[in-house]
């Protein structure tokens, strides 16, 4: 990897694990306010942080994009597009202090502040399995936890008067499917470590 590709890892996976440090932030220190619906701390500091934690990771998408990263770029693209699409779409039509949203926004704060930061050693320290051994055994457990959220959402959504967005909620299985499987993949691939070759007889 060239110096300059590896600056610019360094660069935008920096700068997306700091967007969700920033959301997290706010969920650790004002949480209370937070869940109290009546208080504005959840519609006029979290909700902008978070969106823009959402735009920046549109940065990983680009990096699969232009191959400087080894992820599928569909995955990639359908992961940030589901997450933005649940914030800009749904979230307005539930309170922003509902447990569903701040259970899911938690979880997308708290796996990509690991994630991305996983990324940034990973930069730093190449060769290293520390970060990787992070990653890949955080992301197995907030992912689905994070998913379930967002489909929570969407089911309460529904049941507000919007019996059709049942239809959305259980369609949301066949985005998960294959991200979570590709996740695991590539958790049994790291904690195998590297395949031994084998010897031919002569």
């Amino acid at each position: 990897m060239s110096g300059g590709v590896r600056a610019w890892l360094l660069l935008t996976n920096s700068t997306m694990m700091i967007g969700w440090a920033r959301v997290l932030r706010i969920l650790y220190r004002k949480f209370a306010l937070i869940q109290d619906p009546t208080q504005p701390v959840c519609l006029q500091e979290l909700t902008p942080d978070l969106i823009l934690a959402l735009m920046l990771s549109f940065l990983e998408f680009f990096n699969a994009m232009v191959g400087v990263t080894r992820s599928k770029p569909q995955q990639v693209l359908l992961f940030s597009m589901i997450r933005a699409g649940v914030e800009l779409l749904a979230a307005p039509m539930l309170n922003c202090s509902a447990w569903q949203h701040l259970l899911t926004v938690t979880c997308w704060s708290l796996g990509d502040t690991i994630r991305f930061g996983c990324f940034v050693l990973d930069n730093l320290v190449p060769g290293g399995r520390v970060a990787k051994a992070v990653r890949y055994t955080v992301g197995p457990i907030l992912f689905p936890i994070g998913a379930t959220g967002e489909m929570l959402m969407v089911m309460a959504i529904a049941a507000d008067g919007r019996p059709y967005l049942y239809l959305a909620a259980a369609l949301w299985p066949l985005g998960f499917y294959p991200l979570m499987k590709q996740l695991l993949k590539q958790r049994r691939k790291f904690f195998q470590g590297p395949k031994e070759k084998k010897v031919k007889a002569v």
